[in-house]
């Protein structure tokens, strides 16, 4: 499932967010505290995992955004 790889990511790339935590409502900058460095840290770990490319200005504000970006990309 997606939801869960991207949970591990986090893990990886924000071991300071308690990932029980996080919800697909979850708001990346104010729920998770993603800045700037995190977001690129977690699009590249995102790209890698599911083979998928970020547009340039894909709106990604929440976990669901990234989820349901990753599934139309990747055709989950």
């Amino acid at each position: 499932m997606i939801f869960d790889k991207l949970v591990e990511i986090f893990e990886r790339v924000m071991p300071q967010v308690n990932t029980a935590d996080i919800t697909m409502d979850s708001v990346l900058s104010t729920d998770l505290g993603v800045d700037s460095l995190n977001m690129m840290l977690l699009a590249i770990s995102v790209e890698d995992a599911f083979n998928i490319s970020f547009e340039a200005g894909a709106k990604l504000d929440t976990v669901k955004d990234i989820c349901d970006y990753v599934a139309l990309k990747a055709g989950a």
